[in-house]
This record gives C-alpha cells, structure tokens and sequence, in this order.
C-alpha cells in the first residue's frame, strides 16, 4: 500500500458531527416550508400515521461523503414528531457503483416525505465533492508512483483552498477528506498566504512578509504566491515556510524547483504548485519537489452524485 493511500485511510475516515448536518438540514427544511407541504399532507389524509420503509439508491458511481446524516436525519425528525430510522450503509471515503443502495430508511411516510429533498441534496453534493476529490488524488498516485526519481519521499498532498460555497465550509472541508485529500487553511486565521493583492497592498513582497511576521502569532506559517521567477527569486531570500508556483506551466515549475534546490544554503522550503489544476492535466505538475497540488475546482465546480428515495408502500 502506497504512503498516500495510507495517509487516505487514516484522513478520511473523519465525518462531520451530526450537530453539523442538523443544522443544515434545518436550514433546508425551512427554506422549503415543509410545514405547508400540501402535496404530502394530501397523500397521508387516509393514513397520517403510515409507516414505510425505503432505500436511497445510487443513480451513478461515486465516493460517499454522508456520513453523520444518517443521525442528524433521527434526531431532527423526531423533535418534529416524526419516527423515523435512517441507516447509512457505506462510511465516509467507500466508493459506491451505480444502482446501490446507500441508505435504509423506515418509519413516519410523512416524515420519509418531508426529509427526502433535504436529505439527498446535502449527500449529493458532498458526495459530488468527495468523489471529484479521489479522481484527482488517484492521478497523483499515479503519477507519483511512475517516476523513477522520487526516491523515498511521500507524493504531493492534495488540497482543496477556501473556494467554498458561504456557510458550507466545514461540510466541504469533510468531502475534501473522505475523498483522500486534505485542507488548506480553513479561514483566513488559519495560516498567512501573502497573495498578489497583500503584496499590491503593502507594496512589495518583502514588505508584506516583514508586515505578516510583525503581527501574526509565531506559529504560523507564512506562505508567498508567485508569479515568475524574478518573484521565486526574491522569496527564497526572505525565509519564508511555504512558495506557491501559481499559474506555472510544468516545465516552469520545474525551473522554479531546479533554481530552489541551487540555493547555497537551502532553506526547508515546501513548494505547492496552484491554478487551474484537475485531474486531465495534473500528471506533469507531480514532480519530485512539489510538496502540495491545490485545486479551487475541488469545492467551487462540483457535480452532485445522483442519488434516489425510493418508498416501498407495501411495508
């Protein structure tokens, strides 16, 4: 087993806490004023406490990123008087084909009903992200594990960045994880990245690290986006902990990573490689020297996993 399927294992395993879904699944319920729902009031006027069961069905291949949903589902259901039993079948991270089931429900027909939208929409869509996740770092297995020079070093970890939906951060963060990737800062307290508008801002890189390292707490790393070269160059005598090659073409990254290693005295310099990268073009971009791929596309293009309740009204 490879060092990044292994750090996969450990990483995604994370879910998010039911507290977490249960207030997203709140906000959905309200928004679609489920309390009005007609269509479901007129299907239980014969039988308002008919109990069903039911299965979630997969309508395409994917990773599954709901775990904790399951629960969150139970608790919210009930304190609307609604019983109801929801069991998730797959944990975070476990790949699901087309036309499996990934959820059994039973109980309240009304509540089945009335949680149906909510529930496939939120586990559609980090399942979307978690699934866009695992193709990209599954490219950079691959592509890690092709190169003769990498020695014994581990491959580029995989980040998404902080191109998140508002108010759905920490649900993206977890999808990013069951898919085999990792975090980048996860708010802006969270790390110093010095980007092209701080250093517009400050005039000047150097003048934006002096400014970061006066005034930001001691443990945190400072990280420099560069442009081109002449920008490499002059981090690299700035002693900062992190570059990001952004918009780098491979074999510029290649350069930047040759000019950093040509250091006299190198600094412990990780390198991410940033822009524009998924998984159709990020073979070349896995280098030895490369320590972190990022990719904004992981949380801001996201296609949702088609997921189906079907109800059994024979149970």
């Amino acid at each position: 087993m490879s060092t990044l399927q292994k750090n996969r294992n450990s990483v995604n395993s994370y879910h998010a806490p039911s507290s977490l879904w249960k207030e997203h699944l709140k906000r959905s319920l309200a928004e679609d004023q489920w309390v009005w729902d007609w269509t479901t009031r007129g299907a239980m006027i014969g039988d308002p406490l008919k109990s069903v069961t039911a299965r979630v069905i997969a309508k395409a291949d994917g990773v599954w990123a709901g775990e904790g949903l399951d629960q969150a589902v139970i608790q919210l259901a009930r304190e609307e008087g609604f019983p109801i039993d929801c069991k998730n079948i797959l944990r975070n991270g476990e790949a699901f084909q087309k036309g499996q089931v990934v959820t059994e429900w039973s109980g309240s027909a009304h509540g089945l009903l009335v949680f149906e939208r909510s529930y496939l929409n939120l586990a559609s869509w980090t399942s979307g992200i978690a699934s866009k996740t695992q193709a990209l770092v599954s490219k950079v297995e691959a592509a890690w594990g092709a190169l003769s020079s990498k020695g014994t070093r581990s491959g580029p970890r995989v980040t998404a960045t902080r191109k998140t939906l508002p108010g759905y951060r920490d649900l993206s963060v977890m999808a990013v994880l069951a898919g085999g990737g990792f975090s980048h800062r996860t708010s802006l307290a969270g790390g110093v990245l010095i980007k092209e508008n701080h250093i517009a801002s400050a005039g000047g890189i150097a003048a934006a690290v002096e400014g970061a390292r006066a005034c930001a707490p001691h443990g945190l790393r400072i990280e420099v986006e560069v442009a081109s070269t002449q920008d490499l160059e002059e981090v690299l005598g700035l002693d900062v902990d992190c570059v990001m090659l952004d918009n780098f073409r491979p074999e510029e990254v290649r350069a930047a990573l040759a000019l950093i290693r040509a250091q006299k005295n190198p600094i412990p310099l990780q390198v991410e490689v940033s822009g524009g990268i998924d998984e159709t073009n990020v073979g070349p971009y896995v280098q030895e020297g490369v320590d972190i791929i990022s990719s904004g596309g992981l949380t801001h293009t996201v296609r949702g996993i088609d997921l189906s309740m079907l109800i059994n009204w024979g149970s």
